[in-house]
């Protein structure tokens, strides 16, 4: 962080945090929404578990280049 900034751009920036704090939030209470309407119980984390499943049933090489962004 610039060490340089006044009390008047830290006031700026972190107005501008808890805006974009806000708008995740309320995306992620959207999707979690959409998710439990198409049937995953509950929403992101019935999600997360089964995308987790889907990868160790996978190849462990398969896996890892995901998680290396490939």
């Amino acid at each position: 962080m610039d060490k340089n900034l006044n009390k008047e751009d830290l006031k700026a920036r972190a107005a501008k945090l808890e805006s974009q704090v806000d708008l995740l939030e309320a995306e992620l209470t959207y999707l979690n929404g959409l998710l439990i309407e198409v049937g995953f119980p509950e929403g992101i984390e019935t999600l997360k578990a089964t995308a987790e499943e889907l990868l160790a049933e996978g190849s462990p090489s398969s896996h890892e280049k995901h998680l290396k962004g490939y």
